[in-house]
Formats: structure tokens, sequence, C-alpha cells
């Protein structure tokens, strides 16, 4: 499916019972979801079980998957699609389910689950308009021989990782909803960044950075790349103007003018202020090299490889959002 105003042949919803809305909204997704005309439902908890639906269903290109979880639900969709690609890929219909959300809402999506769902059936019956779609190349990740390559749109690693144990160990268990309580991680990081001295939730990583010309070898606080537009609560950490798809942002521990740049690194505004002689890097390439660290996120998924990670990214997907 490569428009949106054209009906799929068949179509197929993957449900996460786990995702944050979708786990509070469960018995209604379920009652909405099995109005879908013509749909197969299945349930998915993680990445194995979605593999496994996915390669159940063999949807072609005329068909459609709508993706009702969050970003995690949405990365390992990717990674089962793209790592044993077919003849042509379906369509994707990202419903915005998870504690996070980060791809989705930047990708277009504006209805919560159950309108989504709604608003899926009034299409398909011709009641309702299409939905938008968007084409977004999507980050390709090699690292762990083993794990085979895995795709998603976030990649980060360095102090993004002290952030995520941050909010699994001392806000999650709080009961904080929604995409609050990753902010608040995101906003405890960047307290302990002002404070200018070591912090264990920002820890050395020493590391070298390879493109294909350049090559970048230091102590970094954090590196992280990017197919989206935005991030969390609005963040564009990136200002590189080089036409290539894998935006970059890399920052040296304890970087110069740290007070003054931080704002305008999270605004896309790096470019006027931040320096890489201080300690500041953003590209937008084609492709970069990690060696040194031996774990990642990606999609608020965690992984750990022995290998050096290559970072590069597929040619632009569909995806549907409402």
């Amino acid at each position: 499916m490569s428009e949106a105003g054209a009906l799929p042949a068949r179509i197929a919803i993957l449900l996460n019972p786990g995702s944050g809305r979708v786990r509070r909204q469960l018995p209604a997704l379920r009652r909405i979801a099995a109005t879908v005309p013509g749909a197969l439902l299945q349930e998915a908890g993680d990445a194995q079980e979605i593999a496994r639906a996915l390669r159940h269903w063999r949807a072609g290109p005329q068909d459609l998957v709508v993706v009702l979880g969050g970003d995690g639900t949405l990365q390992a969709v990717l990674t089962a699609l793209l790592q044993r690609p077919a003849a042509g890929l379906p369509g994707l219909l990202v419903v915005p389910g998870g504690t996070t959300n980060m791809s989705a809402s930047d990708l277009g999506a504006r209805l919560k689950p159950e309108a989504a769902l709604r608003a899926l059936c009034a299409w398909l019956r011709g009641a309702g308009p299409a939905p938008q779609a968007v084409r977004r190349p999507v980050l390709r990740i090699d690292g762990e021989p083993d794990l085979g390559p895995q795709f998603g749109m976030f990649f980060g690693t360095g102090a993004i990782l002290s952030g995520v144990h941050y909010f699994h160990r001392h806000i999650r268990p709080t009961g904080v909803r929604g995409s609050l309580g990753p902010a608040l991680a995101l906003g405890r990081l960047l307290v302990s960044l002002l404070g200018d001295r070591p912090h264990p939730l920002l820890p050395v990583m020493p590391a070298r950075l390879s493109a294909t010309d350049a090559d970048w070898q230091s102590d970094w606080l954090l590196v992280l790349a990017s197919t989206l537009d935005r991030l969390l609560v609005g963040c564009r950490p990136y200002w590189g103007e080089e036409p290539a798809p894998v935006h970059v942002t890399a920052v040296r521990h304890r970087p110069r003018r740290l007070l003054r740049v931080l704002p305008a690194l999270l605004c896309g505004r790096g470019a006027r202020v931040a320096r890489e002689q201080d300690g500041y890097l953003s590209r937008n390439l084609e492709a970069l090299s990690l060696s040194g660290p031996d774990d990642f996120l990606l999609d608020g998924e965690l992984f750990q490889t022995r290998a050096p990670i290559r970072l590069s990214s597929t040619p632009p997907l569909c995806f549907l959002t409402f």
C-alpha cells in the first residue's frame, strides 16, 4: 500500500496487550478491533510473538498491517518485516498505544487508539477520510551477528542508557503514566548535565565514530541517531545540513559552554552556538560506525553487542496515521 487513499486487499491488526495505553483500554480496543471490516486480529507481546504473527500473515504490498502499540512494538514489527524482506512491504498504519509513542507522533499520528480504530472502520466503509501517508527511511543497526540487523527510528548510547535505567528504577514504579515518565527521566538527566560535575547518570564512554569522510576518537557523553524529525517532548537535537537521511549527534564528555549551548541544541538551533572544538558534533550521514559501546538503545529497547555498531538507513517506507 503506497497510497493512503487505496483500500487494502487484506488487513492485519497487531495489538500489543502489554503496551501502556493498550493495557489500560484493552477490553474496549478488543471490541472495536473486532468490528474492523475483514481484519485479522493478533495479540503479540514481545518481538518473538510479533515475528511469528507476521510470518503467519505474510502480508504483501497491497495489504495493511495496523500496529497498535508503542515505540518498541513498532521497532519489533519493522525488524520482523525488514530482516526477511519479501517482494514488497505492506502499508503500516501506526496507532500510538504505548507508554512512549515518539515515532507515531513524529509520523503524524494524532488520534488515541480507540479513535484511530474507529477512524479506520469509517474509512474502510467509505464513511470517513483516508489516513494520511508519509514516507520515511528507517534506521538499520548492524552489530551482534547472532542478533541480526535491527530496524527502528531512534538509536542512542551513552548517557541515553542511564536515563532509561533511571526511568525504570525510579519513575515507572511510582505509577506515572504516559509520556510524562520518560519526560521526567529526560529532565533528571538534563539537571545532572547542568551540574557540571561527575555523576552516576553521566558515565564516560570511550568510542571511535567513523563516517565516510571523517573519524572522531574521544570520550563521549552520548551518541544518538534518528530518521525522525522530532524526538521526545518535541526536541530536535541535531543541526547537520548535509542531504543524508541519518541525523547523528554526539556530545563529548563534559563539553564546554553547556549552559549556553543546551537550549539551542535541544531545539535544533545548535549550529548557531555548538562548536565541534567545544565538544558538540552533528551531521546528517549515509552511515556511521561506532567502536567502543557494548550496548545501545533502539526505540526504547535495550540491546547488547560484542561487535562494532554500524548505522545506516533503508529506502523510505510508507507509514499511515490517523
